[in-house]
């Protein structure tokens, strides 16, 4: 078992990216200093098809690529909710859409996050309202695309998704890669 001791951990970002600086002790006697965004934190993200098969997605504004990404459905936990509430809410939320949801899984998002990716996948997917989306995202111009199942394909292999290790995820687990 790995030894490692932290030495010091300052908050050096707050907000919706919380960024630390953790300086670490390893076993060998070497210490590192890392910035880690996010730590131990969770986020969830769904491959939603519609009653049609097609995959919806939404597509808004990201300031990191500074253009127009497709996205899937996702967000995060709200105090007191499970996974499975919070992946209901967004994909209402940024959708207006709704279905029958399962968990398939999680994977880590990279080596400098914190977070925990939760992987839904929704069939039977029915609009039940307007999508509501936070503020931030209609500042962010989000639009909802349905898309052929093939076409979702050839988006996630360009690696042009922000959430591509969830579709691959999802893709492998219903055996459509």
């Amino acid at each position: 078992m790995e030894q490692r001791q932290i030495l010091d951990e300052v908050e050096v970002h707050g907000g919706r990216l919380r960024i630390i600086h953790r300086v670490i002790k390893h076993e060998n006697g070497g210490v590192q200093h890392y910035e880690i965004v996010n730590p131990e934190s969770h986020s969830v993200s769904v491959v939603a098809f519609d009653d049609q098969g097609r995959v919806i997605l939404v597509e808004m504004y990201r300031f990191g690529h500074d253009r127009r990404l497709r996205e899937l459905p996702a967000g995060t936990a709200e105090s007191g909710e499970t996974f499975l509430q919070a992946i209901r809410r967004e994909l209402l939320e940024e959708t207006g859409y709704g279905g029958e949801i399962s968990e398939i899984g999680s994977h880590l998002i990279a080596a400098e996050h914190g977070v925990t990716r939760h992987v839904f996948v929704a069939n039977e997917c029915r609009k039940v309202s307007e999508p509501h989306p936070e503020q931030s995202e209609i500042d962010e111009g989000i639009r909802v695309l349905t898309v052929p199942l093939e076409e979702f394909k050839e988006i996630v292999r360009s690696g042009q998704i922000t959430e591509t290790g969830a579709a691959f995820m999802a893709l492998d687990h219903l055996g459509l890669l």
